[in-house]
Order: structure tokens, then sequence, then C-alpha cells
């Protein structure tokens, strides 16, 4: 490989300096390529900018822009370009400035060709010695890259392990990318292990397989993510809002991942679900309960998936913990389940009353649980004045609450002022995603690709809520709608021009001409010749 030449350039308003330095120096010999001189700062600035050399030997005084300010810009632009000044002056003022913008070198005129030959040598040793540095630093950023998912798996091991949390434990997962929302209301641990692992390469192969497996059957939106433990088990961490609610969630996802790995593998998959955890940190707690659920599996025999609540008839303390009442019952209202809310109300109403025998505890748990409902309506941006009266005060309120049906009244009639703004909100939402699908539709109906998944992915919404709201308000499904506009559009065509109908069924979306004749006479009860010649219409 050749050797790498260092670009150089010189900046003299002396024509004679510049033409004697660029014609008495052996550059490629002492590892340079000459690559520019320029007359004053201002042109060598210009010129500099499009393409930024490793060396700028420079004199101070020049016209239009000094050596010094034309320096700084230099190493401003470019810090790693190695600045040399030059001078006929031996000022230490000058000096002291060169320092001052960190130049490599100050040279004094006159320069001859030999100091000039020492001075690049000693440049050239520098510049090797970083270029050797930038490149091992390269390579070991490669290296970091490929390493990734291992160093992201090791990370996940020590948090399952760990008995505090790591610190700064967001910017670990931020730097590793792993996409665990530290700020979310709950999260758990399930794992998973087959009896059909086998040995050496093959146990690589079955790992793979299952961690495939397990990630195809929770699906791309699963809010979750699966790698391997020091066991070779399958461990799947997921989060949520809401305890109770990943909890349910993951039973079932439990049973899925049984059922569908048992299938595969030919042999029984077993499943241990731990509690929910309201914080990352305390994730050890979820996974080790998972563990002792696998091994009460395993002893018991037959069954596939096995939940550490039922292992220890241990019920989940989330709702008699007076932090966790306002949370779970925002979690509630964040997924548009009242019902649930109102619920977790109830409860929580009962529960104060027969578990706390303080009147301060009491209205603690009260005000807590407010105050956790005030901040989601400053999280959704829920005006105050859109649910409680001008100029009340609802802390004072809740301090005149003497029973537990008062407390459930108030915290009820609470949760449904902000579960009607917030579907009020919804349906506005969702009136104007169905006006965008709408025109979004009268855009793209003549390109043969369009489908639900891509305007739904376009608009940036889900296939399944999309369905529900434009059936809901265009009264008909996107096929349907689709279906009619394409029709009529090739109504249109045929009536105004003399297109062919393969060549119809093109500008309207169909490739098939065939298929596109069976669809319009479906739409019409007649077909596109018949239709073109007078026949009957009964589409339009």
């Amino acid at each position: 490989m050749d050797a790498k030449l260092y670009s150089f350039v010189i900046v003299d308003d002396e024509r004679e300096i510049r033409e004697g330095i660029r014609d008495n120096i052996p550059w490629e010999e002492l590892g340079f390529s000459f690559a520019g001189a320029y007359g004053n700062g201002a042109e060598a600035l210009e010129a500099l900018e499009k393409e930024m050399p490793d060396v700028v030997m420079t004199d101070i005084n020049m016209p239009f822009m000094d050596g010094l300010a034309l320096g700084e810009r230099v190493l401003l632009s470019s810090p790693s370009t190695k600045l040399l000044i030059l001078t006929g002056y031996d000022d230490f003022e000058y000096a002291r400035q060169a320092l001052r913008i960190k130049a490599s070198d100050f040279i004094l005129k006159p320069v001859t060709p030999r100091e000039l030959r020492a001075t690049l040598a000693a440049l050239k040793r520098t510049l090797d010695e970083e270029d050797v540095e930038k490149r091992d630093l390269e390579q070991l950023k490669r290296q970091l890259e490929e390493s990734r998912p291992l160093l992201r798996e090791r990370f996940l091991n020590r948090l399952l392990v760990a008995e505090a949390p790591p610190a700064d434990l967001e910017g670990r997962l931020a730097s590793l990318g792993i996409p665990i929302p530290a700020d979310s209301g709950a999260f758990q641990v399930i794992a998973v292990e087959s009896e059909a692992r086998r040995a050496g390469e093959d146990l690589e192969l079955d790992l793979i397989a299952a961690r495939n497996s397990v990630v195809s059957a929770l699906g791309q939106d699963w809010p979750g993510l699966a790698f391997q433990d020091p066991e070779d088990r399958i461990v799947v961490v997921s989060w949520g809002q809401s305890a109770e609610e990943l909890y349910r969630e993951n039973l079932k996802a439990a049973e899925t991942l049984a059922a569908r790995l048992s299938r595969s593998e030919g042999a029984p998959a077993r499943v241990g679900v731990g509690e929910a955890v309201g914080e990352l940190g305390a994730l050890g707690r979820s996974y080790r309960e998972a563990m002792r659920s696998l091994a009460w599996l395993r002893i018991r025999g037959g069954k596939r998936v096995g939940a550490y609540r039922e292992l220890t008839g241990k019920i989940s303390d989330a709702h008699a913990t007076r932090a966790n009442w306002g949370k779970a019952i925002s979690a509630a209202l964040r997924t548009a389940s009242v019902d649930s809310a109102l619920n977790l109300v109830g409860e929580m109403a009962e529960t104060l009353r027969s578990s706390f025998t303080s009147v301060e505890a009491y209205y603690l748990s009260l005000r807590m649980t407010l105050a956790a409902l005030i901040d989601l309506m400053d999280d959704l941006e829920i005006p105050d004045a859109e649910i409680f009266d001008p100029g009340s005060d609802p802390f004072a309120e809740i301090g005149k609450l003497t029973d537990s049906a008062g407390t459930r009244a108030w915290f009820a009639g609470l949760v449904q002022r902000i579960a009607r703004y917030l579907g009020a909100r919804q349906e506005n939402f969702a009136e104007s995603k169905a006006r965008e699908a709408a025109a979004y539709i009268e855009e793209r109906y003549a390109d043969a690709d369009l489908s639900l998944a891509s305007l739904c992915k376009d608009l940036y919404i889900s296939t399944s809520y999309f369905s529900h709201i434009f059936k809901k308000h265009a009264d008909r499904t996107f096929v349907e709608y689709l279906t009619e506009l394409r029709v009529r559009k090739a109504q249109e065509l045929l009536r105004t021009s003399s297109m062919k109908t393969y060549e119809v069924a093109g500008e309207v979306g169909y490739r098939d001409a065939h298929y596109f004749s069976l669809i319009f006479r479906k739409a019409t009860g007649t077909t596109p010749s018949a239709y073109r010649n007078g026949g009957t219409d009964a589409g339009d």
C-alpha cells in the first residue's frame, strides 16, 4: 500500500516565498503533497473552506486577513489541521498569540529549506501517530458495534441479578440501544425453558430458533424484548403503565408461548411468570420469582405455565399501597378503560376504609391519588378548567370527605369528567384521521400497491384502530371505499376517453384487466364495454 501523503498549503503575500517553498522542498520524499499557495488570508479561507488540508503554513502580516485570524478560523473548522505560523518579526506577542490559537509551530523568516524539511519531518511523525490513533479508535468503534448485541445481553443479565440498579441506568440503556423505557409504570419478567435442548453447536441453533419463536409469537408491537440468560433460558422483559394490566397480558402471552414452543420443538416448554414491579431497578425480583415458578413447574410436572402468584397464594399488594392507587387509575384512563378506572376507585375507597386507622393516613392517600390524576391531566394537556369548577380547590374538597361513599363518589366523578374529555378529544382526532385517510385515498387510488397497511404506515396509525374509525366515519370499510372510488373514476374514463379496458384498469389501480372487469360488473351491474356503449349503469 502506498504511503500516505499529507496535503500542505502555504499562505504568504510574498510571491518569492510562496514559490521558493513550493519549488525547493522534496514534498513526496518527506511524505507530503503540495496542495496550493495563496497570497492572503481571505483568498486562502475561501479555498480552504471547500477542502481543508492537513497542514497550513501562513504568514502573519498579510492584507485582507492576517495569518492569526486565518489560523483561528482554520482550527475552528478543522481542529486536526496542523498550523505553522511564519513571520519576519521576532516578537513575543506574536508567539503568545500563536500559542493561544494552538499553532503547531512558530517559524521565523527567513526560513531555509533545511529548517523547513526538519519541521516537516517532525510534523509528519506527529501526523502519523495521530493517524494511527484515529484508525485504532475507528477499529475500536467497529469492534464495539460488532459486540453490542453481546454487551446488551450481558447488561440485561446484570440487571436481572443486581440488588440495586446500576448507576446512570437510563444512560446505559440508551448507549447500548436497549429500548426499555425506564419511566414506565410497571416491568415484568417471564422466563421460558424447554426440554428439547441439544449440546454444542446444536444448542446454539436451538436457542436462536427458540428466541425467534418467542419474538414471532409475541409480535412486533409487543412492548418487550427477549434475550438469553446464563442458564440458556429465554427471558422476556416487558413493560407497561399498569402492573395488573401488564400481569394479565403476560399471563396470556405465557400460555401462547408455551403452546407455540411445545409444538415447534416437539417437547414440553415451560413458562414461569414473575410479579410486575414498579421500577426497572427492581427487575431482579420479578426474575427470581419467574425462576421459582419454573422450578415449581419442573417438580409438579404436566403444567406448562406457572405464575409466582399461584405458587405462593400471594395477592399483589399494588392496590394496597398509597402511592399506587393514583398510578393505577391513571393507567386505566390512559387506555380508555373507564370501567376499570371506576372499579379501582371503588377498591381504593373500600381498602382505605378498612386498612387505615389513622385520619392522617386516610387523607394522605387521597391527596396522593389526586396528585397522580392531576399529573395525568398535565401530561395529557387537559386544561384544569375542563375538569374542575372555576375557583375550586380540589385538595380542599377532598379534605371534607368523611366516609367511603363520599370518597368513592367524588373520585368517580373526577374519573368520569376526565374520561369524557379524553373521549371527546379522541373522537375529534378520529374524525380528523378519517378525513385525512379519505384525502390520501383520493390522491393515491391509482396506485396498484395502495393497501390498508401502506395507508396506516404513512398516517402513523394502527390498522385495527384505523379500520374502526374509518368504518364509523365513512360508513364503509377501506376496501369498499377504495373500490367505489376506483369504479367511479373508471366510469369517468369510460365516458370521456377512448382508452381500452385494460388501460382504464391500469389508470385506476388494477393490474389485472379481467379482475377489474369483475369488480366493475359487481359494482355497476354491467361490464366496462357495455357501460361505454350505453349499457345499464347501476352504479350511478
